[in-house]
């Protein structure tokens, strides 16, 4: 079976066991992976895809158009710098990590001189790690501020990685609670579950999984 209809069997499986109706979208993480390997997906079916860099996207987008792979869809998921927005926006779908008040603030900017509406996904820093980028608990009130001033940007939920080193079960339930709570205002989407994890994000909720190893094999670099 190949890696990527064994990962929609596991999505499927998971996604029954859940009571679930609707499965969540699989985002293949395809940082640093050679456009030849995502097009093989693309003839396989699959659409949607994520990376980390601003370049890399525009990049590897264009050469995907070039190639015929026209119904293709990429994702930001990686740390992304003010100062890139406006280069990003033409070409991405989805931002998944989107980290502060001050980022939303330029993606909303940016949105409205480029007639564009991109999804957006807010980050939070759900076990408070120092070492990870994200809203803190105590920023969701300002972060509920600034989206209800958003115009042309679409809230469509929350995103988190957990701490690697505790059971993310606990992780992903803190943030189906706080996705109830404020689903009305930052959306009601939650992009968590990666390759190691995705199993149990879609049992507690997950609607965008991201998904790179297991589809890919490791990374050539």
């Amino acid at each position: 079976m190949e890696p990527l209809a064994r990962i929609q069997k596991k999505i499927d499986e998971a996604t029954e066991r859940a009571g679930r109706k609707t499965p969540p979208v699989l985002i293949a993480v395809s940082k640093f992976q050679p456009v030849d390997k995502l097009q093989e997906l693309y003839r396989q079916g699959h659409r949607v895809f994520g990376e980390n860099y601003v370049q890399e996207l525009i990049a590897k987008r264009a050469m995907m158009m070039e190639a015929g792979c026209t119904e293709v869809e990429f994702h930001f998921i990686g740390k992304l710098q003010s100062n890139k927005v406006k280069q990003l926006l033409p070409h991405v779908a989805v931002i998944h990590s989107v980290d502060s008040v001050k980022l939303l603030n330029e993606i909303e900017k940016r949105s409205v001189e480029l007639n564009l509406r991109p999804s957006v996904f807010f980050q939070l820093n759900i076990d408070q790690e120092a070492s990870k980028s994200g809203f803190r608990m105590d920023e969701i009130p300002a972060l509920l501020d600034a989206a209800k001033a958003l115009r042309f940007s679409v809230p469509e939920g929350l995103m988190a990685i957990p701490d690697p080193n505790r059971n993310p079960r606990d992780a992903f339930r803190r943030m189906r609670e706080l996705s109830r709570a404020h689903g009305a205002i930052l959306g009601s989407g939650l992009s968590m579950g990666m390759s190691g994890d995705f199993e149990a994000a879609i049992e507690e909720g997950s609607t965008a999984i991201r998904v790179g190893t297991a589809l890919f094999g490791e990374r050539e670099n």
